[in-house]
């Protein structure tokens, strides 16, 4: 029941992404995709503000916050898999108010990259 709430909530704000600081178990993140709401957890503090900036939204502590007025916008987000050991890197693009690229860039070792 305390789930069902929760995504009520999140639903009835407008919301069609749901990306957390601090992680929630897996019978919440199940519920959430079974409800049409992908979610990101464990997100760092520092990187959450950056992408509450670029897409304008506003982060809030307690679903029962949770109103349209403090969702952001993006284009895609999209999660991409590289290298041989396949790390994972989220890319969220076309975000509302942002400048920023990102470059990035692999090499062999430390010396090749500087």
């Amino acid at each position: 029941e305390y789930f069902t709430t929760m995504i009520r909530q999140v639903k009835d704000s407008g919301a069609n992404l749901a990306i957390c600081q601090w992680g929630f178990d897996d019978e919440a993140n199940h519920l959430l995709l079974q409800n049409g709401l992908p979610a990101i957890r464990w997100v760092g503090g520092v990187e959450l503000e950056l992408i509450a900036i670029a897409t304008g939204a506003r982060i809030v502590p307690r679903f029962s916050e949770l109103s349209a007025d403090k969702l952001g916008t993006a284009g895609i987000v999209r999660e991409i898999a590289f290298g041989t050991t396949k790390d994972r890197m989220l890319i969220i693009e076309d975000c509302a108010n942002t400048k920023a690229v990102t470059v990035f860039v692999r090499g062999g070792n430390a010396m090749i990259i500087d």
